[in-house]
């Protein structure tokens, strides 16, 4: 394999808008598909193309000015099932002009729960308006009678802007350029990531569609109850990428020794990304691409090339760089990926003290200045402008987000140690979180819970010294070996 950098690398669109390029794409790309979603079972719920997507979001985003009397900047809360309506309302808000709020769905098993962060979501960005599925419709109309939902005014959006009504609240469909280029092959991607949380937005839909990618999506909790599903979807659709967390290729590793892989081939695979808002590892990136070269025809290349190991933040909408040439690894620390070296942003190692660039090679916050850096947090001015507006010492006349992760540049490329609020100091001495969690898991591999095992440190009761805790969740095979309580060991 190659290990130039992939055709979507690099920003190709000269709008200045997600809109104006989006426009452009669902005009060129009219009947094709976009968005497949696969049910529980792996098979095809329901197709939407550019088109139908345009169509209906141009209706609901009429609708959404005339009938509800929202207006330009008025917000909207967005509480969806993973399926294929959440993405319409979206769009139809961004034509709109409304403030979208996405929300995860209240779990019915802790309904109350879920409802009063929802409730504290609603309060804080001040929506007046809730736009919903069937799915969670039906919820709220049947548990409202026991609990009290926010008091807004609710609309079930499944299904509207399906006629042929294609008014363009923005403008005429007759003005709408046709100038893509040749689709006669085009990317094919999969999906699990929640459509609500950032990178499952940003990065596996609002992306794809400007860049004229078919986007094959699957529930997270259709991912959880069996992660080859997500395999198989990338073997039947012929993709070329897909992201992820770490986790999520370790639990596929796991599930792959124990169950019959034949029917996946994967030998259409062209970059596999990881890190997805987590630290990349590159033994579990390696171990998934030797299982699956050898049993389902993932490219071989040695397990450089394969894997784009990244790194972004919400603050910074999501995606920051990738490493396109695969795993490599620090010389000091062999247990972390370099996440990119080609930075299209300004990037700076930061002292926190003194706020002067650190030497290269030496820890400290990660700076980014960019056109992608997010305005600020909601309803929160002194914390977006220590946050959003840092400047250097000296200063250089650039306005820095301070990210709060800990990195370091080495050879040009950047490495991620962790989160500098998530340090834990015991006996004077500083540890990362993610690097007790990946040593907790390596060392119980076989019953814990990819993903689910979270350290911090405590003050003890009697005295002022700090105690390591470690929280994680073990198999039900394992339950009976560690049982459950705690288990306390002295730092």
């Amino acid at each position: 394999m190659t290990s130039s950098k992939p055709q979507w690398w690099s920003p190709w669109s000269a709008e200045a808008s997600w809109q104006a390029q989006a426009r452009k794409t669902a005009a060129a790309l009219d009947t094709e598909a976009f968005l497949t979603w696969l049910d529980g079972a792996g098979v095809e719920a329901a197709n939407l193309s550019y088109g139908e997507v345009w169509s209906r979001s141009a209706f609901v985003a009429n609708w959404l000015l005339g009938d509800i009397g929202l207006a330009l900047g008025d917000r909207a809360m967005l509480v969806y099932a993973p399926g294929p309506e959440f993405f319409v309302a979206f769009v139809a808000c961004l034509r709109a002009g409304v403030l979208a709020v996405p929300n995860y769905p209240p779990d019915p098993a802790q309904l109350q729960r879920g409802l009063e962060k929802l409730d504290l979501v609603t309060t804080n960005c001040g929506a007046e308006v809730g736009l919903t599925d069937s799915i969670v419709n039906k919820l709220r109309v049947t548990t409202s009678i026991w609990h009290s939902w926010p008091g807004i005014r609710w609309y079930n959006t499944e299904g509207l802007g399906e006629s042929d009504n294609d008014d363009d609240p923005s403008e005429a469909k007759s003005n709408r350029l046709h100038d893509l280029q040749d689709h006669s092959e085009r990317i094919v991607a999969v999906s699990w990531l929640p459509q609500f949380h950032d990178l499952g937005l940003v990065a596996m839909l609002l992306g794809p569609w400007c860049a004229g990618y078919h986007m094959v999506s699957l529930s997270p909790l259709s991912f959880l109850a069996d992660p080859l599903m997500w395999m198989r979807a990338m073997s039947k659709y012929r993709a070329q990428w897909t992201a992820a967390p770490d986790f999520a290729y370790q639990l596929c590793t796991k599930r792959a020794a124990n169950a019959d892989v034949s029917d996946i081939d994967l030998g259409c695979v062209v970059y596999l990304v990881g890190g997805s808002g987590q630290r990349c590892v590159p033994s579990t990136l390696r171990e998934f691409a030797a299982y699956f070269a050898i049993h389902c025809n993932l490219p071989d290349d040695g397990g450089r090339g394969i894997f784009v190991p990244n790194y972004g933040l919400a603050e910074h909408v999501a995606p920051t760089c990738g490493e396109a040439e695969g795993i490599i690894t620090s010389r000091r620390r062999p247990d972390l990926a370099s996440c990119g070296s080609e930075f299209q942003i300004d990037l700076r190692i930061v002292d926190e003290e003194t706020r002067c660039v650190a030497p290269d090679g030496t820890p400290g916050e990660l700076w980014l200045s960019s056109g992608s850096v997010a305005l600020g947090y909601w309803g929160k001015p002194e914390l977006s402008s220590e946050t959003f507006h840092a400047r250097l010492e000296p200063d250089d006349g650039k306005v820095y987000l301070r990210t709060g992760d800990e990195a370091f540049i080495e050879d040009g490329r950047l490495f991620i140690c962790g989160r500098i609020k998530d340090m834990i100091i015991i006996g004077g001495e500083n540890y990362y979180s993610d690097d007790v969690e990946i040593a907790a898991t390596e060392a119980m591999v076989d019953a814990v819970r990819s993903g689910c095992i979270a350290a911090f440190s405590v003050v003890g009761s009697d005295d002022d010294d700090e105690w390591l805790c470690i929280v994680l969740e073990v198999r039900d095979h394992a339950a009976s070996d560690y049982g459950a309580g705690r288990f306390e060991t002295r730092c």
